[in-house]
């Protein structure tokens, strides 16, 4: 959650709804399905009957006053998909916005930890995006655990009375802040308390102190009070404060979960009837209608400020737009054809790389409106792993265990790859899954076309260029004999070799090597005999003869001694010098 003053990303990460469902009906401050929650949620805390039957005259008596002006902002259930963003949205950008699936928006009051500037949030802001039909999750980021593992935040006292006083304080000023910006009694107000070492009691108690300062204070505002933070530590020892147990939760656990409940740290009795906020992925860019905003999204569950107008259906056509994985090493976009209506669309890097050096994203897209799980894509999504290659070989998996390599792209298949210039990787997938860079172990393709050619003595060897699942090939080894015996780049095509057995057969091969060091398999063989020796040669031939040799190579005089006319075998003899090699047919 990008909310504190250090700009440091905030600790954390549901089935679905529909994300237009709102249901009316149910006013805050202390809800009755909250009243009913309590004694279920902690068998023996002991909430006094004259509290719930005070709390509970408070909530009917405050239903009825806003039952009477329907279109004003009250505090609401709803039910779908939501994000917050460092700085309130402009408004323009809210609407372009109403292409997303999203349609709840945090906003981060006030608090000493805030960290981003909020031009846009006043109270026009706030008239006008409710009329847009978005609901509102207010926050507030105030002082933090002494044991959050954040530097430059300004923190909570270690000692517990004064713990709790500063949580009083705290409510104090988010409601004094809240009706500044004219929001409702009854609007959920959610603490921002980031996630702390786990096992430091003394912290945990003072935090826990804190909040229940918070919790009783913006209770007494007529503020339903909120806590959001790390299902590891803040929701957990928030959960044992019995009679002070918040109304609402907002649970960060970036685990890509678009649900409220299921998660390991946080018991599905606790906040069980529409109280639930679950933050499924953090920092992330999105662009719906053309505007790209960081984000963390979560879904929603529980209590917003909204009005009675629906909000804003999504559109006939669904949208275009991309997201980005959270760490800035992938992003995925699709075309207004990719799904068959307005989807949302998670790409979250793997917890574990699936190779020392590897990196994967696992893609997930789930209709908005049935919140059932998209299989099959109408165009292509294309995945970019900013991450070079460097001879890791793009792969997909179905369940980020069991790898297999993806291919290059060409038609008819559901996906595949390109390589691009920079070394980075660009996929394009009918289906949802994970895609990542695995160590390769794949080789290339042997070297096609190996031929051989004899120029002035030498061979000259020549091929057609391997191809690999993981990029390009880095090099040929050129074999004699099965043993290497030169090397080129990646980039050769021809090689020139003068070794040769005089009385036996020279066999050179190529094969090609990746940048992971597979090697192909060697090419078709270029062989190599020594040519006979003519039979009308003298053995032992006369020095005139290798004189006249080299005078007709222009490499010296003619020799005095050599005939006129040579006799034939000479001639013979001087053209099985010139080519004592050939190519075995």
């Amino acid at each position: 959650m990008p909310c504190l003053s250090t700009r440091s990303p905030c600790f954390g990460s549901p089935g679905a709804r529909p994300h237009w469902t709102i249901v009316q009906g149910y006013a805050f401050p202390f809800p009755s399905h909250g009243v009913g929650r309590l004694a279920p949620v902690r068998g023996g805390s002991l909430v006094t009957a004259a509290l719930v039957a005070a709390l509970l005259a408070w909530l009917l008596a405050f239903s009825a006053a806003g039952s009477a002006a329907p279109q004003r902002a009250a505090a609401q259930v709803y039910t779908g998909y939501g994000f917050d963003a460092c700085t309130a949205p402009s408004t323009n950008a809210l609407q372009a916005w109403s292409a997303s699936p999203y349609r709840a928006v945090g906003i981060y009051l006030g608090g000493a930890n805030r960290g981003c500037t909020q031009k846009n949030l006043t109270p026009a802001w706030v008239t006008t995006t409710l009329g847009m039909g978005w609901s509102l999750l207010p926050l507030y980021v105030g002082l933090q655990a002494p044991c959050v593992g954040q530097t430059r935040l300004q923190h909570i006292s270690t000692s517990a009375a004064t713990a709790g006083a500063q949580g009083r304080t705290a409510a104090d000023d988010a409601a004094t802040l809240a009706s500044g910006l004219g929001l409702p009694p009854g609007s959920p107000v959610y603490f921002d308390m980031e996630g702390y070492r786990t096992n430091d009691a003394a912290c945990t108690r003072v935090v826990q102190s804190f909040v229940s300062g918070w919790v009783t204070e913006l209770r007494a505002n007529g503020f339903a009070a909120g806590v959001y933070g790390s299902a590891a530590s803040t929701v957990r020892d928030v959960a044992a404060l019995g009679a002070a147990i918040p109304e609402a939760i907002w649970i960060a656990n970036w685990n890509g979960i678009e649900s409220v409940f299921g998660d390991p740290y946080v018991s599905d009795s606790l906040w069980a009837n529409h109280q639930r906020v679950h933050q499924y992925k953090g920092g992330h860019n999105e662009t719906w209608g053309g505007v790209t905003i960081n984000i963390d999204s979560s879904f929603v569950d529980g209590a917003v400020v909204s009005t009675a107008a629906p909000p804003p259906p999504p559109p006939v056509e669904p949208p275009a737009g991309s997201v980005g994985s959270g760490d800035g090493k992938a992003t995925a976009t699709w075309t207004s054809g990719s799904f068959p209506s307005t989807s949302v669309v998670t790409l979250t890097s793997t917890t574990q790389a699936p190779a020392p050096n590897g990196y994967a994203v696992q893609l997930t897209v789930t209709d908005s409106a049935t919140s059932t799980a998209v299989t099959r894509f109408g165009a292509p999504v294309s995945i970019h792993l900013a991450v070079p290659a460097n001879g890791l070989a793009p792969s997909f998996s179905t369940d980020g265990t069991t790898w297999k390599p993806l291919p290059k792209l060409a038609p008819g298949i559901d996906a595949g790859y390109t390589l691009l210039g920079d070394g980075t990787v660009e996929i394009a997938t009918l289906v949802p899954g994970f895609f990542g860079l695995l160590a390769d172990t794949v080789p290339p393709s042997r070297p096609d076309a190996v031929a051989g050619r004899f120029v002035k003595g030498a061979l000259r060897l020549s091929w057609r260029g391997s191809t690999d699942n993981a990029g390009p090939v880095v090099r040929y080894e050129v074999l004699l004999d099965g043993a290497p015996a030169a090397r080129v780049t990646g980039a050769a095509r021809r090689l020139i070799v003068r070794a040769f057995h005089p009385g036996t057969q020279t066999v050179y091969r190529v094969r090609a090597v990746d940048l992971a060091g597979n090697a192909s398999v060697a090419s078709k063989p270029v062989v190599v005999l020594p040519s006979k020796r003519p039979v009308d040669v003298p053995r032992a031939l006369p020095k005139w003869a290798w004189g006249l040799f080299d005078f007709q190579h222009h490499n010296g005089p003619r020799p005095a001694a050599a005939p006129h006319r040579p006799p034939a075998w000479y001639w013979d003899w001087a053209a099985w010098r010139s080519a004592p090699f050939r190519l075995r047919p």
